[in-house]
């Protein structure tokens, strides 16, 4: 891919428009789609990979497994906290108490921070550097992002096409790709993919390396992920605002459960309670109601105060679903009819 990459302003803009012609899409989404790929490529060809980190969430679903048809252009990333020194007796779920709970699971914020900001950032700088081209040192930047108070995200400004640095007319298409990287999710099961951007597809004599391989999340637990993520939402107290995108979500409940291996991991209860607990060690808010993250008590649809604003976010996130897509109100009661199919399995 680096060989597109160097490629000159002009010469990039012709291929992603090609691109984007034959598959009806914008050339801004092309554009993003392989800065995305490259990043990861970029990441995963690291000598000596931080510990163990893993590909997960949305990006991963489109990419990989190809089951959610919408444009993905944020990265989610996991440390294995193993890795990190937080095993055996140091791991957090085998605490004694809820204070040491409570400090081990702030350890373990600390050395995620301390891992991206001393390991991971330099590294993956040079090694973008290295890539690029001292020529493109002035159209690129990598930091860590300066909204992410916890200091786990980094967000790369990749060398967009754009004169203006705006990749497009939407503005939920930004001209950078956000990796939000953490270490308390569970890393299994996992397996590892290829993935490749779609103008290696559209072009693949021009890209000599056409895709990367990744260590990724198995999409089963993204399902439930995602499921007890809604069923948290639906308990989140009035002052937590949904962040944009944050519809985003329903919209991959809905794909995965329409999906093949949706259908396989609906009927796996014992994975969906072993994420559910898991949500309540490692994301502990008491109004979040994990516990209740079960079959009979499972709530996957916010309720009617908050539906205007999710509304309006699936609006603006709809013109990131490729070909057709649900209404809001069809997004809806298929989400109840979900709903309903997991609540049935109580006592069964």
């Amino acid at each position: 891919m680096d060989d597109v990459a160097r490629l000159s302003i002009a010469d990039r803009s012709d291929l992603f428009r090609e691109s984007a012609r034959s598959r009806g899409l914008t050339a801004a989404i092309i554009e993003k789609d392989f800065w995305v790929c490259w990043t990861l490529k970029r990441i995963f060809s690291l000598p000596e990979l931080p510990s163990g980190l893993l590909f997960k969430g949305g990006t991963s679903l489109s990419k990989v497994f190809g089951i959610i048809d919408r444009f993905s252009e944020d990265v989610d990333l996991s440390f294995d906290r193993s890795g990190l020194g937080f095993a055996g007796d140091n791991d957090p779920q085998r605490a004694s108490s809820g204070k040491k709970r409570k400090q081990g699971l702030k350890a373990l914020e600390e050395t995620c921070q301390r891992v991206i900001r001393n390991q991971l950032l330099p590294r993956l700088h040079e090694s973008f550097r290295n890539a690029l081209g001292e020529s493109w040192d002035s159209s690129w930047n990598l930091q860590l992002a300066a909204d992410d108070q916890d200091g786990q995200t980094l967000l790369f400004h990749y060398p967009t096409t754009s004169q203006d640095g705006q990749t497009d007319a939407l503005a939920y298409i930004r001209s950078s790709v956000r990796l939000e990287i953490g270490a308390r999710s569970e890393n299994w099961p996992a397996r590892d993919a290829t993935i490749v951007p779609y103008v290696s597809q559209d072009f693949p004599s021009i890209l000599k390396e056409p895709g990367c391989r990744v260590d990724v999340l198995a999409a089963e637990r993204t399902f439930w992920e995602k499921i007890t993520l809604l069923h948290m939402w639906h308990h989140a107290p009035a002052r937590k605002k949904f962040r944009d995108r944050q519809s985003r979500h329903y919209f991959d409940v809905v794909r995965l459960h329409e999906h093949e291996i949706g259908k396989a991991a609906i009927k796996d209860i014992e994975l969906f309670l072993k994420v559910a607990k898991h949500k309540e060690i490692f994301f502990p808010a008491a109004w979040a109601r994990y516990a209740e993250a079960r079959p009979g008590s499972l709530c996957l649809v916010p309720p009617k105060t908050r539906l205007p604003e999710l509304e309006r976010d699936y609006r603006l996130m709809s013109e990131m679903i490729f070909g057709e897509k649900p209404t809001f109100d069809e997004l809806l009661a298929k989400l109840r009819g979900i709903e309903a199919q997991i609540n049935e399995k109580a006592g069964g």
